[in-house]
């Protein structure tokens, strides 16, 4: 009998381990970074915001201290998520802005306007060191005017995909911070899309070209070197900053001067869904325009962290 119970314990007790070795690792059973980097786990972030502005004044006040009566309203989506297996991480970044602007007496128009996608797989070489394949797109939502001096509408200068910037490269990055990357892609190829015939026109050179697209084309392809800065991290309690900068070196098929695009994102929480936020989009790119383009605002409102 009690040979019976030494012989059933060694049986019940090797199953138990043979149980605990067979069973699968999953995020709740891992005990460390290390299992969790097994199983592999995701990281997400996504916050949403409105933002209101208006002024106005009577005909007495207009007469005596001058002033425009004005209504503004904007919107804001940033969504990141990080994906983390081993010694990868695949990272997707959307950012979004859209804001519209009416002054009294004058035709709406855009204050704000950028649609930003980002995908990108990174795999460790060191501590700080990886290698990189990315894919990211650059354009705006709606359709963009020229204004003359009294505010009155004019031509369609802008649309989506008119331009659209489509750009996909692999090569090294090197992260020293959490909240710090930079970028050096080699073998970038970069296309310049411009899908809207009347924005085409409207924009064409003296040579038929709109926005380095050739006539009668749509699409400019170019391979070059570009290079890529980012920053995001809270600077201070309830202030966030966020900057990208990115910089292409076209050598084919024939050399440019660097384009240049530059993204400051600045927001501050008041309370849990009262901001302040600051933007700033710079561009120097020469098929567009000879001189450095800048636009800023500043904006307060709501925001939605989920």
């Amino acid at each position: 009998m009690r040979k019976s119970i030494l012989i059933v314990s060694a049986l019940v007790t090797f199953a138990i381990n043979t149980f605990a070795q067979d069973a699968p690792l999953t995020l709740a059973t891992a005990k460390n970074m290390a299992d969790s980097l097994k199983v592999g786990f995701w990281k997400r972030g996504t916050q949403f915001g409105i933002n209101f502005a208006q002024a106005s004044f009577n005909d007495a006040w207009s007469g005596t201290q001058g002033g425009v009566g004005n209504i503004a309203l904007g919107f804001t989506f940033n969504n990141r998520a990080d994906y983390f297996k081993g010694k990868g991480v695949l990272t997707t970044d959307i950012q979004a802005q859209y804001g519209v602007l009416k002054n009294k007496g004058q035709d709406g128009r855009k204050a704000v306007d950028r649609l930003f996608l980002d995908a990108k797989y990174a795999r460790k070489i060191s501590p700080k060191l990886n290698w990189f394949a990315n894919v990211n797109f650059l354009s705006q939502f709606a359709p963009g005017y020229k204004f003359d001096a009294t505010g009155k509408r004019g031509n369609k200068i802008s649309n989506l995909f008119a331009p659209g910037f489509l750009s996909e490269g692999v090569g090294v990055e090197w992260k020293p911070q959490k909240y710090l990357v930079v970028q050096l892609g080699g073998a970038t190829i970069r296309q310049t899309i411009v899908s809207d015939d009347v924005v085409f026109r409207n924009t064409a050179n003296k040579d038929g070209v709109s926005y380095g697209v050739p006539a009668g084309q749509n699409i400019l392809n170019e391979v070059g070197f570009q290079a890529v800065a980012a920053f995001d991290k809270d600077i201070a309690k309830n202030l966030n900053l966020k900057w990208r900068y990115q910089g292409f070196l076209a050598y084919a098929p024939k050399s440019k001067p660097i384009d240049h695009f530059i993204t400051l994102i600045a927001t501050a929480k008041v309370n849990k869904y009262l901001n302040v936020n600051f933007n700033l989009n710079g561009v120097l790119d020469k098929d567009q325009n000879e001189k450095f383009q800048l636009a800023q605002g500043l904006n307060v409102g709501f925001l939605f962290t989920l």
